[in-house]
């Protein structure tokens, strides 16, 4: 597939086109395209995309050159058709504004824990969580997201869900980081952490 140009993809934005950003979490929180929502195709892609894009319209997907047929299969087979796939490196070339997230290491989240919240599933919470720290899941975020302030900490299992959130969430002016790595993370880089 054949990347948009920087005016084209400018033109599908400012319409109101969303962006879908499936590089790694790594890269993504680096800096990306502003408004972007940062899904990870190494973590639970299906279910995050279905929580925060609707099946029905244009989608503008950015991806690894590598994945971008896995990313897009994987999109149609959740019943997305409109795709339109954007190379970053033309926004990066042209010296584009970029977005970033903050990310706090696992070894550093006990000094955090009275802002952090988990954005894992219920289910997945009940089973393995910090004590202490409470939880919203991503989907509820998506629905309420004046239930999270500016200044929090998202984690999840292994960082993903916790990113998406984050960038959705910045989307709504609300400035949060994320946990690198999860609790998969913080369960051997933070022993001190009761779990």
């Amino acid at each position: 597939m054949e990347s948009l140009s920087l005016e084209s993809y400018l033109k599908m934005s400012e319409s109101g086109t969303k962006t879908l950003d499936s590089r790694p979490t790594s890269q993504f929180s680096d800096r990306h395209i502003p408004r972007s929502i940062g899904i990870s195709i190494n973590g639970s892609f299906e279910y995050m995309i279905s929580c925060l894009f609707p099946k029905k319209g244009k989608l503008v997907l950015v991806s690894q050159k590598e994945r971008l047929s896995e990313s897009l299969l994987r999109l149609e087979n959740e019943g997305f058709s409109e795709i339109s796939y954007f190379d970053i490196n033309r926004w990066f070339d042209a010296d584009m504004e970029c977005s970033h997230i903050g990310r706090i290491s696992a070894s550093d989240a006990s000094n955090h824990i009275e802002k952090i919240i988990d954005v894992s599933n219920s289910e997945d919470w009940e089973v393995l969580h910090v004590k202490g720290v409470s939880n919203i899941p991503l989907i509820e975020i998506v629905e309420s997201p004046e239930k999270v302030v500016t200044g929090s900490v998202l984690y999840c299992g292994n960082g993903h869900k916790s990113m998406a959130a984050a960038s959705f969430l910045l989307t709504k002016n609300i400035i949060t980081s994320d946990i690198t790595g999860g609790l998969s993370a913080m369960l051997i880089d933070s022993p001190d952490l009761e779990i």
